[in-house]
């Protein structure tokens, strides 16, 4: 999982395995900041893009320097469009 930001944009990207047809995609999802697709979509090539994000949980860590932010993804599998949903999280500077 690797957070990267791109203008005010936090992006969460991973890969991971379908759950429903078992073939691996990668993905980005924007947790937070504008969608705006054709700028997104240069910058993360042969990804994936959702913005079907939820943030469950903030917690601080580091002595308040930074935040754990636990977040839901829903994702729709480039192969058998189905929707798959994983739980991931992004670290936030303070």
């Amino acid at each position: 999982m690797k957070l990267q930001m791109a203008a005010t944009n936090h992006v969460v990207t991973d890969e991971k395995s379908c759950i429903f047809c078992s073939k691996e995609f990668e993905y980005a999802a924007i947790v937070s900041g504008e969608k705006d697709v054709e700028n997104l979509s240069s910058i993360y090539k042969g990804k994936v893009l959702t913005d079907q994000v939820v943030v469950l949980k903030k917690s601080n860590v580091n002595n308040g320097a930074f935040h754990i932010v636990d977040v839901e993804i829903t994702v729709r599998c480039p192969h058998c469009q189905s929707n798959n949903r994983f739980n991931s999280y992004l670290t936030v500077k303070n």
